[in-house]
C-alpha cells in the first residue's frame, strides 16, 4: 500500500471517529447555526450577529435568537431601529443566548465552518465583548465542525462551493429541501434590506439542512461528488472498506460465498 493511500484510509478513520464521537449521546448534542451582517464595507467593524437557531439532535427541540424577535420583546419597531437601538437588541440577543449555553458548555456542538474570528464562536465571542458582554467559552473539544468531518471522510473535494457554497450545493445533490435557505451573501442583503423574517427563516432551515447530511453521513448513505476509488484509495485496505461499507456490495459478496460453499459440497466432497 502507498503511503498516499495510507494516509487517505487514516484520514477517514479520523473522520469515522469524530463522526462517532459527536453523535455518541444525542440527549447532549446540539447542531448550530448562525447568520450575520455583511462583511463587505463595515469599515473594520466587526459584522452584527443577526439570528442564531440550535437543535437538540435528540428531541428535535430548536431554539433561536434574532435581533427582530428580541426587537418585538423589547417593545420596538424594527424596521425603524438606530444604531444605538441595534446595539441594545443585539446584546440582548447574545446575553440570552449565552444564558441558553451555560447549562450546555459541555454538550457537543456541531455546526458548519464556525472555526475562526471571521465567523465563528469566537467572532460571536468578539461581538459580545464589543457590546460590554462577558461571553463564556464553549470547549473546543466540544465543537465539531461537520465540513471538516466529511473532508476526512471524502476528501476536502467531497461537494463543489458553486455561488452559494458548499452546504447548499450538498443540499441539493442528496434531495434536501432547501426551500427557505439563502447563501451567506443573501443573508447579507436580506439584513440591509431589513427583511429579518428571511433571515430567521433561513438560519432555521440551514439548521435542518446540517441535521439531514449528519443523518445521512451516519447513515453512510451521504451522496457525494468523488468517486469511491478516490473516498477510500486505491489499496486492498481501500477495497474492503468499500464492500464494508455498501450493502449491495456485500449482498453480492454474500451470493457469491454461498454459491462458492454449494459448489465446493457438490463437486469436492
Amino acid at each position: 500500500m502507498s503511503f498516499i493511500q495510507s494516509k487517505r484510509l487514516k484520514q477517514r478513520n479520523e473522520g469515522l471517529k469524530d463522526l462517532e464521537k459527536s453523535l455518541e449521546n444525542k440527549a447532549k448534542t446540539l447542531i448550530i447555526h448562525y447568520s450575520c451582517e455583511s462583511f463587505v464595507n463595515l469599515h473594520g467593524r466587526s459584522p452584527r450577529i443577526t439570528s442564531i437557531s440550535i437543535r437538540n439532535l435528540q428531541t428535535g427541540q430548536t431554539i433561536s435568537f434574532s435581533i427582530h424577535i428580541q426587537a418585538q420583546i423589547n417593545t420596538l419597531d424594527f424596521n425603524n431601529l438606530s444604531d444605538e437601538d441595534y446595539d441594545k437588541l443585539e446584546f440582548d440577543m447574545l446575553d440570552e443566548f449565552y444564558k441558553f449555553a451555560r447549562e450546555r458548555l459541555k454538550f457537543k456542538w456541531i455546526h458548519w465552518n464556525m472555526h475562526d474570528t471571521n465567523f465563528g464562536f469566537e467572532a460571536i465571542s468578539n461581538r459580545f465583548r464589543i457590546l460590554g458582554g462577558e461571553p463564556l467559552e464553549i470547549d473546543i473539544e466540544n465543537r465539531f465542525d461537520l465540513p471538516r468531518i466529511l473532508s476526512k471522510l471524502y476528501t476536502y473535494d467531497y461537494e463543489d462551493h458553486g455561488d452559494n457554497g458548499k452546504l447548499l450545493s450538498l443540499c441539493a445533490r442528496n434531495g434536501i429541501s432547501c426551500r427557505d435557505a439563502l447563501s451567506g451573501k443573501k443573508e447579507a442583503e436580506a439584513f440591509e434590506n431589513k427583511n429579518y423574517l428571511a433571515l430567521h427563516k433561513s438560519t432555521l432551515n440551514k439548521i435542518s439542512i446540517i441535521e439531514s447530511i449528519l443523518e445521512k453521513t451516519d447513515s453512510n448513505c451521504l451522496k457525494v461528488k468523488v468517486s469511491y476509488r478516490i473516498i477510500y484509495g486505491l489499496s486492498i485496505s481501500g477495497i474492503k472498506e468499500i464492500i464494508a461499507n455498501n450493502w449491495i456490495l456485500n449482498l453480492v459478496r454474500g451470493i457469491i460465498i454461498f454459491l462458492l460453499g454449494v459448489f465446493v459440497e457438490k463437486y469436492i466432497f
